[in-house]
């Protein structure tokens, strides 16, 4: 029934048959990677892992290790009051018998499994949790197991629906882990959210219980927070999984996002500079209406007569990742001049801005946020082109938001005093979607309290109304759509990659996002130098990208020299 849909030879990698059981990971991302994976265990090919790689595959692994033993700690040990059901609980040990250990943990009617192992000739997964759902004690005909996967994603969102209405329809529910396997879901209004990977792994372990004749239709996600399992009908996921199971593997491999991470990176990369695969600069679905026009290789793009596109894949060819648009599509922008019309100057000086006069009385703040996936935000930090304020939450058991009323305190009394002076205010952020999601999280929770500060008086967190006020806003201007705007890039669009081009250096050379998870870690910990250490690391990483912000501004400004203009002689080099 589950036989593999997809080709049974590795193609140029050697003939190796596929099979093994397929695994949720065989599923998602770069499927050619199978193919790889199959011809390493021939010996026709030698994975390239590097003490990087190792190194963070190692941490992965750990931190999901964690995860899970965090909510092995949390799940019931003791029946609720006044019931009879017992949440009996037991632990895999993750060896070759780890399959049997499963069965026989299914056979006895435990209600908690952790660390579960299932497989057939088609399919196999290891499962987070096995809940037992239904209410019978002991092992019975009728009983029912419910595949959850811990995960450091965030699971749900709030749901559109207005407040206090009833959900209907939606089949999200919760439970609290303190009587998952002992009490029902609950519905809530809630969006389900997950990765593919997530997805592929509760839809494998559904498939493989419901072979097994104890499948309960639900699949569980534990998300960042570790609070609570959020349930979906299992209908949800299946789909996915068959689609998945029929799509063939691709015999050669195609550039994807994984590819900069995965240890076969060089060798795929080979081959498609021989063949000048159009994935190199199109990775992923992006090439799709290309080849489905018969275009396959960039050299064939770059004669396609497809404008940007065509001059995009020439420049790719020589070597060139990034082309300026246009001026007189991007320059007269007012958001990137804090909303005055653009004014063409008539003379500038090397190094000049234009529009210097309008801007001189205006207030330009740059904003930067950390955040830690399960904790929410830790830093905040603002530059106001002289001086760069953090406002921080390094405490051990978080502030309750105290660090973002205080943030936003300072904002609206700077936005306050531009508006009382009769001076323009904008607000600067780099990609806002982080800044937004946990600007409405903090005032969605915490929206009214005040905070009283050390130095006298208070601080107030907005209301959600307030907060979806200022971020819709002229005063709120994303620098990551001025860029996107300005730039057509074969190459990132990050800050990272972006404030270089405009002069700027980091001084955090070793530090990125998941870095700075880590040392807000360490910020947070027992040792107080290791902590103090951390704590300045952070400050100064946030500075930066405040820093880099203000500088790609004033490049856009300066019509973003050392890039190459996007022109019509350029599609035919």
């Amino acid at each position: 029934m589950w036989a593999y849909q997809g080709n049974s030879s590795a193609g140029p990698e050697g003939s190796v048959g596929l099979a093994a059981p397929v695994t949720p990971s065989d599923l998602t991302g770069c499927r050619h990677r199978r193919v790889l994976s199959r011809a390493v265990t021939s010996g026709r090919l030698s994975p390239e892992r590097t003490v990087f790689s190792v190194a963070e595959h190692t941490l992965a692994r750990y931190r999901a290790r964690l995860r899970r033993e965090a909510v092995a700690a949390a799940l019931p040990t003791q029946p609720r009051f006044g019931e009879r059901l017992v949440p009996t609980k037991v632990e895999v040990v993750d060896d070759a018998t780890a399959e049997e250990q499963t069965l026989e943990a299914i056979a006895a009617g435990t209600r908690l499994i952790v660390g579960a192992r299932l497989a057939d000739d088609a399919l196999a997964c290891d499962a987070d949790l096995l809940v037992r759902t239904d209410d019978a004690a002991g092992p019975t005909t009728s009983m029912t197991y419910m595949p959850v996967t811990v995960t450091s994603h965030t699971v749900g969102a709030p749901s559109s629906r207005p407040q206090g209405r009833a959900p209907r329809g939606t089949g999200v529910r919760t439970v609290d882990l303190s009587v998952l396997g002992l009490a029902r879901p609950v519905p809530v209004a809630m969006k389900h959210r997950s990765t593919p990977v997530d997805s592929q792994k509760v839809a494998v372990a559904h498939t493989l219980l419901d072979a097994l004749g104890v499948a309960s239709g639900d699949v569980g996600f534990i998300g960042a927070g570790l609070a609570s399992c959020l349930v979906i009908p299992a209908e949800r996921v299946v789909p996915g999984l068959m689609r998945a199971l029929e799509a063939p593997v691709p015999a050669e491999p195609t550039r994807v996002r994984e590819c900069g991470t995965c240890e076969f990176h060089n060798h795929c990369r080979a081959r498609l500079l021989r063949t000048g695969d159009l994935s190199l600069m199109l990775p992923g679905d992006r090439a799709q209406r290309w080849r489905d026009r018969g275009i396959d290789t960039l050299a064939g793009l770059a004669h396609a007569d497809a404008g940007e596109t065509s001059a995009l894949a020439t420049a790719w060819l020589a070597g060139v990742g990034y082309l300026r648009r246009p001026m007189r599509r991007w320059m007269v922008r007012t958001d990137l001049w804090c909303g005055h019309t653009f004014r063409m100057p008539a003379h500038l000086v090397d190094g000049e801005s234009p529009m210097g006069e309008e801007l001189a009385d205006a207030v330009e703040i740059d904003v930067d946020m950390e955040a830690h996936p399960s904790r929410g935000t830790f830093l905040w930090g603002t530059f106001d082109g002289s001086v760069y304020r953090s406002f921080t939450d390094f405490s051990r058991d978080g502030d309750a938001g105290r660090h973002v009323a205080s943030f936003w305190t300072w904002l609206t009394a700077r936005r306050a005093a531009a508006a009382r002076d009769g001076r323009p205010c904008r607000v600067y952020c780099y990609s806002q979607q982080g800044e937004n999601h946990w600007l409405r999280h903090y005032a969605g929770r915490y929206g009214g309290t005040a905070y009283p500060l050390p130095a006298g008086g208070e601080a107030v967190m907005p209301t959600l109304e307030e907060v979806n006020a200022f971020l819709a806003s002229d005063e709120w201007v994303d620098v990551f759509a001025l860029v996107g705007a300005a730039i057509a890039a074969n190459s990132s669009l990050g800050l990272k990659a972006v404030a270089p081009l405009a002069g700027f250096t980091f001084s955090q050379h070793d530090v990125d996002g998941r870095v700075a998870v880590d040392l807000f870690e360490v910020a947070v910990g027992a040792e107080s130098t290791a902590a103090s250490a951390a704590q300045r690391t952070l400050e100064r990483y946030n500075a930066d990208d405040c820093f880099a912000t203000a500088a790609v501004r004033t490049w856009l400004r300066r019509g973003a020299p050392g890039i190459p203009a996007l022109s019509r002689p350029l599609d035919r080099v």
